[in-house]
């Protein structure tokens, strides 16, 4: 099982770590996802959650796309976009995973990987999961 600390990682670049990792057949859990960070203006990030939650299909609104508002997942959903869905495959990959806001006690956080490859230093405009949940309602 691969450990990974989201704790200042950039979005994508650890979504696609854990995509690769999934599709190979690896167990997977990412913990501290409210502190994951996405680059850019945080209203930016807020104004276009809130378009994408705010989209209905008309023939049948139930079947819009559902968009979370907690950290955890938020990051699943994101990891969920680049696996193959209607293959078994990608199912499977998918139940896999495992994310969580903070590390819980089953799972060791002295082994996690925080890959010096995925963090961006020197982010001038830069937010976090946790701060653009925040806007829709998610209390810590």
């Amino acid at each position: 099982m691969k450990i990974y600390d989201g704790k200042g990682l950039i979005a994508g670049r650890l979504a696609v770590k854990v995509a690769k990792d999934l599709i190979a057949g690896e167990e997977v859990c990412v913990i501290n996802a409210e502190s994951i960070v996405y680059s850019g203006k945080h209203s930016y990030h807020v104004s276009r959650l809130a378009s994408k939650r705010l989209l209905k299909d008309k023939k049948d609104p139930e079947k819009s796309p559902k968009f979370p508002r907690v950290p955890y997942m938020l990051f699943k959903r994101a990891v969920m976009g680049m696996l193959p869905k209607k293959s078994q495959r990608g199912r499977d990959a998918l139940a896999r995973l495992k994310v969580y806001n903070d590390a819980p006690k089953e799972i060791d956080a002295s082994k996690a990987i925080s890959d010096q490859s995925i963090v961006k230093k020197n982010l001038l405009k830069s937010t976090t999961l946790g701060k653009i949940c925040a806007a829709f309602g998610f209390e810590n």
